[in-house]
């Protein structure tokens, strides 16, 4: 790893620390990676649909002066970063719904959205220790509860998957400096989360850091990436359906 993302990991924690308690993504995994349950990569827990929890993204603007929050700018790549997400899960013949649909239930929306927030505090107090040792994900250490089926898109859905990015992106001027004398850079990191929709058991999660690609853009700076942890993790039927034909 070298010292601009090393500087990067530092300041995006403090970032998500002081930003809120409730959205604090420890980066203490300075590497693309994946972990998964066995019954994932092996296909026994085979995954058909997925419901989409509201995406959750922080971006920051480093300048001359100082950084910067970009709360305009973070809500529009959070919804970038789960599009692109939807768009690869679908591709692998994964059906998408999203989790404030109320579909058949008849609940109300101020009802969704009340167990809505009462999964992410439960996730937000899992994720420090699920991003200390994410190896305990293999040995189904981590949950949400089984409050997950409470949601109306559970009952049709495998899984709930839990989109996270957090970034900065420098000014003209800081870039000139940090060029000359060294100093921060443009640097993101993409988690995907994925939960039981029944059991709420965290069976895996993904953590990917971008190509050469501007992080504004979803798919170029991360699409391959996370393309490439999907297959390493053996999710998603066309997927299998191609690897069983030889493709």
């Amino acid at each position: 790893m070298n010292f601009r993302r090393q500087t990067f990991l530092g300041f995006a924690t403090a970032i998500f620390v002081c930003v809120s308690a409730s959205t604090a993504l420890p980066l203490n995994l300075p590497i693309t990676a994946f972990w998964a349950q066995h019954k994932i990569t092996s296909g026994k827990f085979p995954i058909h649909s997925a419901c989409m929890m509201p995406p959750q993204a922080h971006l920051t603007r480093i300048g001359m002066k100082g950084a910067e929050g970009m709360s305009k700018e973070s809500d529009a790549w959070a919804v970038g970063l789960e599009d692109m997400v939807e768009s690869h899960l679908k591709s692998d013949g994964i059906a998408i719904s999203s989790a404030i649909n109320p579909l058949s239930s008849g609940a109300s929306d101020g009802e969704i959205r009340g167990v809505i927030s009462q999964i992410q505090q439960k996730f937000s107090s899992v994720l420090p220790l699920m991003r200390k040792k994410p190896g305990g994900i293999g040995k189904s250490v981590y949950t949400l509860g089984d409050q997950v089926g409470m949601l109306p898109c559970s009952e049709n859905s495998e899984i709930l998957v839990f989109v996270q990015g957090v970034g900065q992106v420098v000014t003209q001027g800081r870039a000139s400096m940090t060029l000359l004398v060294g100093g921060p850079d443009e640097d993101a990191v993409l988690f995907v989360t994925i939960a039981d929709a029944k059991t709420g058991e965290i069976v895996g999660f993904i953590q990917v850091y971008p190509g050469d690609a501007s992080l504004l853009d979803a798919e170029a700076a991360f699409g391959q990436k996370l393309d490439q942890q999907l297959a390493n993790m053996n999710i998603g039927s066309a997927r299998k359906r191609a690897a069983a034909s030889g493709h």
